[in-house]
């Protein structure tokens, strides 16, 4: 009994002990709402931090969202501290409104807002100079990308694709469209209006392809001063294929207002109709010392050369073949050097022909000569000699009419040579 009262004495004791040494608890502020805070050992005073509702406001007795954070906050910290990662949220929301996201080690900004004043948006640098200004890749998983005149485009730009440039009008068809995978040829997939440039894996060439709507279409190349008034046109394309230079209405496939002008020492020529080549103008001088046509020789032409006496062909399968015997009445004229008018009686293609040799009927014509019948001496009458091909001093009147070939404009003393001859046929 003694003992069990010694308990209970001890227990009083500890009792009054305990509830001597506590400290009574005061309060100052009465502001509604707030969330008390120590504010010395035993005083409770009024914290930043106010719950209205289910909003709670840091700084501010008036929160309007869940979390509002009034201006002149120090910021924001998150973080897990098992992996050491977060997110850090720091600076000063003041006047230029400055939020910030770094990495755990607080050493690289990733995403810079400043707002409101500049309201630019920056990830990955710390200072954008755009709304949004990024320092890395942009991806858009899906969606695209919609553009201030609210289309939107969800294939990145493919230079070796489509391009098309507007005319500023919506509702009507690209004023431009270039195209890299066409086909080739004269059907192409593109708007129905405008103009495109495409190429042509076809033909290996670059296609410019103007639709002429209601006009008659055609190209023009115009010039302009430095305020955009047009000045000249320098050329034209019809649509009918008509080209003008200098001229807006060519009446020929091209038609040039002006002097046209061949590089000299190019090696430049006309191409005629009839498949001549012209590379010097005519001026009312022939360039050669002739007249002569063409003519067919018996067998091939790589048998004759410039200067050959010709005589008529005995067998008719031919015009002309080199005179032999001397003193022939079938002479004919002399294979011409270098023509200065040129005849020609058929309708083929002379360039398919293995057979025509211009000759000279008339003019002086270099021509071959032998001294067989005596020395030649200018102004003496030429026949044909025994040796195929050449001519001779005529000397028997009686055998001269009708074989005479024409009169030595030069001299020949021995041998066979070539001189300039007239050619008079009598």
């Amino acid at each position: 009994m003694h003992q069990r009262w010694n308990g209970i004495l001890l227990g009083i004791a500890l009792f009054a002990t305990g509830a001597a040494a506590q400290t009574t608890v005061t309060t100052t502020g009465s502001t509604a709402n707030t969330v008390p805070v120590f504010t010395g050992s035993a005083t409770l005073g009024n914290s930043t931090i106010t719950q209205s509702g289910s909003n709670v406001g840091i700084g501010t007795t008036t929160p309007n969202t869940s979390f509002d954070l009034t201006a002149g906050g120090n910021g924001i910290f998150t973080s897990n501290s098992t992996n050491n990662s977060g997110v850090y949220i720091t600076g000063q929301l003041g006047a230029y409104g400055a939020l910030q996201a770094v990495n755990a080690a607080n050493t690289a900004a990733k995403i810079l807002v400043l707002q409101p004043v500049v309201g630019n948006v920056g990830i990955g640098t710390t200072s954008p100079a755009y709304l949004l200004d990024v320092a890395g890749l942009i991806r858009s998983s899906s969606g695209g990308i919609v553009f201030p005149d609210g289309t939107t485009q969800t294939t990145a730009f493919n230079q070796q694709g489509i391009v098309q440039v507007g005319n500023g009008n919506t509702s009507v068809v690209q004023a431009l469209y270039v195209n890299s995978n066409l086909n080739g040829g004269n059907t192409v997939s593109a708007p129905t209006q405008g103009v495109w440039i495409e190429w042509n894996n076809t033909a290996g060439m670059t296609d410019f392809i103007n639709n002429q709507g209601g006009g008659t279409g055609g190209w023009q190349f115009i010039n302009t001063n430095s305020t955009g008034t047009p000045l000249t046109t320098p050329m034209v394309i019809q649509g009918t294929g008509n080209v003008g230079i200098g001229t807006l209405s060519p009446g020929a496939k091209l038609e040039v207002n002006g002097n046209v002008k061949l590089t000299s020492g190019s090696g430049a020529s006309i191409t005629f109709a009839d498949g001549t080549v012209q590379s010097t103008a005519y001026t009312g001088v022939t360039c050669g010392g002739d007249y002569a046509e063409t003519v067919d020789v018996a067998g091939s032409r790589s048998s004759y050369e410039p200067g050959d006496v010709m005589a008529l062909g005995k067998d008719g399968g031919s015009d002309v073949t080199k005179s032999s015997g001397s003193y022939s009445t079938m002479v004919a004229g002399i294979y011409s050097t270098k023509p200065g008018v040129v005849g020609r009686r058929q309708t083929t293609d002379p360039k398919t022909s293995t057979t025509e040799i211009p000759m000279a009927m008339v003019g002086i014509v270099p021509t071959k000569v032998s001294a067989e019948n005596g020395p030649i001496q200018r102004g003496d009458l030429l026949v044909s000699s025994s040796t195929p091909g050449y001519a001779m001093k005529g000397t028997d009147r009686s055998r001269m009419l009708g074989a005479v070939l024409g009169k030595a404009m030069g001299n020949l003393d021995s041998g066979a040579g070539v001189i300039e001859v007239l050619v008079t046929l009598q």
